[in-house]
């Protein structure tokens, strides 16, 4: 298995790899609440991949999992007294990580979260932070395994779950 940044070029193969998460999450237990082409957008994805910030997973060729990792938050993020005093350019947030139904349980999940953790380092960030839909059990329960401390649960607003609650967590770095 190996990360690594995805290319401009590679736009089809990343968001065919999100419909097929989407399509998946829709029968999952727990989840995220993701719509295809609602979000991730392919306007998030090719924003992403032109600014370098999205990372997949590969094994033998095909994609089993990807993230977007960038200093971009909800504006809600304002509202929230974080245990770190940092704001723009001095975080790193997780967005859109996703595995491929059949990688679960088998560490892709834990490598990613551990790459990002490594590039926010090596790039002299002050905190990590991200944001879990209430509910969404395998990622709230995956985060703090990693540090990662429940600051805020709040109201936010996506396109693909409407205004629903949000936990808001955040790792000192």
């Amino acid at each position: 298995m190996n990360i690594r940044k995805a290319t401009p070029e590679e736009f089809s193969a990343v968001r065919e790899f999100y419909h097929k998460m989407t399509d998946w999450l829709e029968t999952a237990e727990y989840g995220p609440g993701w719509k295809k082409d609602i979000y991730p957008s392919p306007e998030e994805l090719i924003k992403a991949l032109k600014l370098g910030e999205l990372w997949v997973c590969v094994n033998d060729g095909g994609y089993i999992a990807s993230m977007i990792l960038n200093s971009s938050s909800q504006e809600e993020y304002s509202l929230v007294e974080w245990g770190v005093n940092a704001c723009g350019d001095e975080v790193l947030l997780i967005h859109a990580l996703g595995v491929a139904p059949e990688y679960h349980g088998k560490g892709v999940s834990k490598m990613l979260v551990e790459h990002a953790i490594s590039l926010a380092k090596s790039e002299g960030k002050k905190a990590m932070r991200l944001d879990v839909l209430d509910g969404n059990l395998p990622a709230e329960r995956l985060y703090p395994k990693f540090g990662f401390t429940l600051v805020a649960t709040l109201e936010m607003f996506y396109e693909d779950t409407g205004l629903t609650l949000y936990k808001l967590y955040e790792l000192a770095l």
